[in-house]
């Protein structure tokens, strides 16, 4: 099956079975940033961007992703929002495992997309939906907070003014 989809700002068409994970089609593609995980679609290794939201590809059927748009850990970290994030975790000591990184970076993305300023319960939600251990929940949550503050920065947007 011939499957158009705008991967990376690149349009390409993929050449896979409908029922084949989107994860697995991505890796043979050379996107090695989506890792093999639990293939449950929890553990967050094989998230991605689709259609600007994170999800794990792992579960999703390739099929499905006709004229998408698949963005990969890879090609994210060439962005500024990418940048606020990574000083954000590095502020915080955040050292990730390298397992974790597509989950953590892309699910945060969408969160400061999403909302100017998080709440708590906003870092509670996201620190339990990304499931590793190398960094504790406080940590993220900080580094996610310090991204959010380098992003106002970057945007020059301070103390609430937009």
């Amino acid at each position: 099956m011939k499957i158009p989809v705008l991967l990376n700002s690149e349009k390409k068409i993929l050449d896979a079975k409908a029922d084949e994970s989107l994860r697995d089609v991505l890796r043979k593609e050379g996107l090695l940033s989506v890792k093999e995980g639990c293939g449950k679609g929890k553990c967050g290794s094989c998230t991605v961007l689709l259609d600007d939201k994170p999800v794990p590809s792992c579960i999703i059927p390739v099929g499905i992703v006709r004229n998408a748009s698949i963005e990969t850990l890879e090609f994210f970290l060439m962005t500024k929002d990418a940048e606020d994030i990574i000083t954000g975790f590095k502020q915080a000591g955040i050292n990730m495992c390298g397992f974790c990184n597509s989950s953590r970076i892309l699910s945060t993305y969408a969160l400061l997309k999403k909302v100017y300023r998080p709440s708590n319960e906003d870092l509670e939600k996201l620190a339990d939906c990304t499931n590793c251990n190398c960094t504790d929940k406080k940590t993220f949550m900080n580094g996610v907070m310090y991204a959010t503050a380098a992003k106002h920065d970057r945007e020059g947007r301070k103390n609430g003014i937009v």
